[in-house]
């Protein structure tokens, strides 16, 4: 017997909506054929959506074009219950090559993404409101960088690493380790550790975490338009904050805390929204769900 929630919407369980993860795959193995009592996801939407379980998500037909590329038959018995979804049916051969090298641990792990935005988040927008003038530079402003902005943000990027989600990883750590280096750069002059940086080295090493941001933007893509405009307006954060640098321009900078309010704010409401979102069980508060291409429209690609 298939869960009832397999591959059936995105806001129950999005396991078999899509791409399949590594993390999935084990999933679908150990839990979503014939074993979906022991799964904790399946035990929670049966006691918040009893009555979708008595309707499990149908199985489209398709008419295969005559000069498609046929999609890889599944080897192994566990691995033909990921075929009940059209759009698992992509990753069969992911599948067998898991079921050839199972692994025994099961990530559980709740989505930890909402507090990564919201420390990111909160601690731009602190920053941002000493850049445009409303408070000079203290230490409840260092005091956030290192435990909320900093610290917060890595565990969350470890938790993402637990879950086989390499964006988020690099992005929560990456950025975390971006804040503590931050209040570094502050605080270490004061200790005789170094000098401030010139100008011209600051400069580099905004530009660069603005070019890091601009490829996180590019692979965010294919997420959610939400999480798109958070990584745009944070690129365009770090370049104008190293075009004030560059040229001294105090406007500039002042500008800079403004749209860096707008990133703030942005990646609040992005973490907030998914806390919403999953708490109620459905989609209240949009996202921009990215909308993925049908098993047709992918037939039709490979034909």
């Amino acid at each position: 017997m298939i869960c009832p929630f397999f591959g059936k919407n995105e806001d129950y369980c999005d396991i078999g909506c899509g791409y399949i993860s590594p993390s999935d795959v084990k999933k679908i193995i150990q839990f979503c054929s014939d074993h979906q009592d022991r799964c904790p996801v399946f035990q929670d939407l049966m006691e918040r959506h009893p009555e979708e379980a008595a309707h499990p998500a149908r199985e489209e037909s398709h008419p295969t074009p005559p000069n498609a590329i046929p999609l890889p038959q599944p080897l192994a018995p566990r691995a033909a219950a990921a075929t009940t979804s059209n759009r698992a049916k992509l990753e069969t051969k992911r599948v067998n090559a898991a079921e050839n090298n199972p692994l025994d641990s099961v990530d559980t792990l709740s989505n930890p993404a909402p507090s990564g935005l919201l420390a990111f988040g909160m601690t731009t927008a602190l920053l941002s409101l000493h850049h445009t003038g409303f408070f000079p530079l203290d230490s409840s402003i260092l005091a956030m960088g290192v435990f909320y902005g900093g610290l917060a943000q890595i565990v969350v990027g470890f938790m993402e690493w637990k879950r086989q989600h390499a964006f988020g990883a690099t992005a929560f750590t990456s950025f975390g380790l971006f804040w503590l280096s931050l209040i570094a750069i502050t605080i270490l002059p004061d200790t005789r550790f170094g000098e401030f940086p010139k100008d011209t080295t600051m400069t580099a090493y905004l530009v660069l975490w603005g070019l890091f941001s601009a490829v996180l933007f590019i692979g965010a893509l294919r997420l959610n338009k939400s999480l798109q405009f958070v990584l745009g307006s944070l690129t365009l954060l770090y370049f104008l904050f190293a075009a004030g640098t560059a040229t001294g321009n105090r406007f500039i900078t002042t500008i800079a805390g403004w749209e860096g309010l707008l990133c703030a704010f942005s990646a609040i409401y992005t973490g907030f929204a998914q806390i919403l979102n999953d708490v109620l069980g459905r989609s209240v508060v949009p996202l921009g769900e990215h909308k993925r291409p049908s098993v047709q429209t992918i037939h039709n690609r490979l034909s």
